[in-house]
C-alpha cells in the first residue's frame, strides 16, 4: 500500500481522530519575538513540510561538525581565544550536545510533518538567525516536563504496531497509528534526558585557586537572545575576597549571578564595567562568549549578496557563522589611601577595579566546500575571517 496517496477523505478522518492526541503536544505561541527589531515586521516563517527534514538534517550536521572543530582542535590547527590560559573548549561542547539533542528532538517531533498530518509545524525566525524561535524552546521545556505524563496516555508499543497493521489489512490508512508512534518517538526520546537546551542556564561557579587573600572562579552559563534568537555562550574568570561570606561556590542564590542573568545581552565591555562595580567583593578577569549564528539557506530571507552566494552551491546551499570574542582585564587600580579604603569598605563601595582590554572578535564560517574556495579568507561582506568548508560527505576541513 503507498501511504503517500491517499484520498483527502481519509486525511479528513485522520485529522479528526488525531485531533485530539495532537493537542497534548505544547503549541503555544509567543508573539513577543516575532517581529524584526528594525522594520518591525513580522519575524517568523512556518518551514513547509518538505523543507523541515532538510533543514533540521544540515542544522545537525553543522552544529556536530562545529563540535568536532572544538573537541579535535588538533586536527584542524583550531585555537579558541585564550585556549592557552583559560580553556573552556569541553564545557562549549557540552552546551553544543544540548543544542544537537534539541534538534534531534525537533526531527522526531515533525517527523510526520512531510505528509501533512502533523497539527504542528515548524517555525524560524528568516532573517535575524534562520533558528527556531524562544517559542520552541519553551515548548520544549514544557514537552520535557511533560513526557512521562504523554507516554502514560498512550497505547503501548506493541499495541501501535499492532493496531497498524491491522488497519494496512482492513484496507485503511493507520494515520492515528502513525503519530501515536511519531509522539512515542518523541516522548521517549526527551523523557530521560536529565539536562536539555533551555532560553538561560548557569552552572555552578567552579573555584580553581587562591591566592593573595582572592578566591579564583570559574563560571560557565549561556542564553538564547529571544531579541534576535541566537544562543550566546559565556565564560568567565572571577576573584572574590576569600574572607567574604557568602562565597560563589556556596550552595543558594547570589545577588551577583543574578546580576549576570539581567545584564548579559549587554555589549562585552558594558557587562564588565558594570559587573566590576556591582559587587566589592567580586571582580571580572576575563570575559568570553561565542556567538552562534546567524544561519543563511534558501529558507531564510536573505540580502542580495548572501543569495549570490548560495546559488553558488545549488547541492547544499547554506553559510552558517559563529563568532568569538571577549576582553581580559590587564591591570588592577587599588585605592592607596587609608582613609578612603574605610570609607569604601563601609559604605560597600570597591576599594580597587580593573582596567579592561580592547574587545577581541574573532569571525568563523562554515560553508560549503565550493563557496570556501571563492571566499577564501573573507566572510560574505569581505571582513577577515577563518572559513571551513563542509564536503559533499560531511567532512569538514580548512
Amino acid at each position: 500500500m503507498n501511504t503517500n496517496n491517499i484520498d483527502n477523505t481519509d486525511a479528513d478522518r485522520g485529522a479528526e481522530r488525531s485531533q485530539n492526541e495532537n493537542s497534548s503536544v505544547n503549541t503555544d505561541v509567543n508573539l513577543a519575538n516575532f517581529f524584526n527589531l528594525k522594520t518591525g515586521e513580522v519575524n517568523v516563517k512556518s518551514l513547509q513540510p518538505e523543507e523541515i527534514n532538510g533543514y533540521l538534517a544540515n542544522v545537525i550536521l553543522i552544529i556536530t561538525r562545529l563540535k568536532d572543530l572544538f573537541y579535535n582542535s588538533e586536527n584542524y590547527s583550531f585555537k579558541a581565544p585564550l585556549e592557552e590560559s583559560f580553556d573552556t573548549k569541553k564545557d562549549f561542547c557540552e552546551f553544543l550536545d544540548e543544542l544537537i539533542f534539541f534538534f534531534n528532538a525537533l526531527k522526531r517531533k515533525f517527523i510526520l510533518q512531510h505528509k501533512g498530518i502533523n497539527a504542528t509545524s515548524l517555525s524560524i525566525d528568516p532573517t535575524e538567525s534562520g533558528f527556531p524561535h524562544f517559542t520552541d524552546l519553551w515548548n520544549f521545556k514544557k514537552d520535557h516536563e511533560s513526557a512521562a505524563a504523554q507516554l502514560d496516555m498512550l497505547p503501548p508499543l506493541d499495541d501501535i504496531v499492532k493496531n497498524a497493521m491491522n488497519a494496512i489489512f482492513d484496507g485503511e490508512f493507520p494515520i492515528r497509528e502513525q503519530l501515536s508512534y511519531a509522539k512515542y518517538n518523541y516522548f521517549s526520546y526527551i523523557k530521560d534526558k536529565k539536562s536539555i537546551i533551555s532560553d538561560y542556564k548557569m552552572n555552578k561557579p567552579v573555584l580553581i585557586g587562591e591566592k593573595d587573600g582572592q578566591n579564583l572562579y570559574k563560571l560557565i552559563f549561556y542564553g538564547f537572545d529571544e531579541r534576535y534568537n541566537i544562543f550566546h555562550f559565556y565564560s568567565m574568570l572571577l576573584t572574590q575576597n576569600s574572607q567574604s561570606p557568602k562565597q560563589l561556590r556556596q550552595d543558594g542564590s547570589h545577588q551577583f549571578l543574578d546580576e549576570i542573568k539581567n545584564y548579559y545581552k549587554q555589549d562585552l565591555f558594558r557587562l564588565a564595567h558594570h559587573l566590576d562595580t556591582f559587587d566589592h567583593e567580586i571582580h571580572p578577569k576575563v570575559i568570553m562568549k561565542y556567538t552562534l549564528g546567524p544561519y543563511y539557506s534558501p529558507t531564510t530571507i536573505n540580502e542580495e549578496h548572501i543569495d549570490r552566494l548560495i546559488k553558488m552551491e545549488p547541492k547544499n546551499p547554506f553559510l552558517f557563522k559563529f563568532q568569538a570574542s571577549g576582553l581580559v582585564s590587564i591591570k588592577t587600580i587599588k585605592e592607596s589611601s587609608v582613609v578612603k579604603n574605610f570609607f569604601n569598605s563601609l559604605f560597600g563601595y570597591a576599594n580597587s577595579r580593573e582596567i579592561f582590554s580592547d574587545k577581541f572578535v574573532y569571525d568563523y564560517m562554515i560553508v560549503p566546500f565550493k563557496l570556501k574556495q571563492y571566499l577564501r579568507d573573507k566572510d560574505e561582506t569581505g571582513k577577515p575571517a577563518k572559513i571551513y568548508g563542509l564536503l559533499e560527505g560531511g567532512d569538514l576541513i580548512e
